[in-house]
């Protein structure tokens, strides 16, 4: 009986981590996204090109860490 309680919480762990994965660059970073590149295109050479990177950057830093962290980790 503990062997499935124990994938449970696993599961839970996985689905909170997940969640918490995508909502960051879901909500605050393609808002961040929006606002540098809307910047850059009307405004070339500004530097918002360097903030647009950055979030790029920041997306898939934030996805790579939760592939990374569960990568030997089975599905439920």
């Amino acid at each position: 009986m503990n062997k499935p309680e124990k994938n449970k919480n696993a599961s839970n762990i996985v689905v909170r981590d997940f969640v918490k994965t995508l909502l960051f660059p879901m909500l605050v970073n393609k808002a961040f996204m929006l606002y540098f590149g809307l910047n850059y295109s009307s405004n070339p050479g500004q530097g918002y090109g360097y903030g647009l990177v950055l979030t790029v950057v920041v997306l898939f830093t934030t996805i790579g860490v939760f592939l990374w962290k569960y990568k030997d980790i089975e599905d439920p």
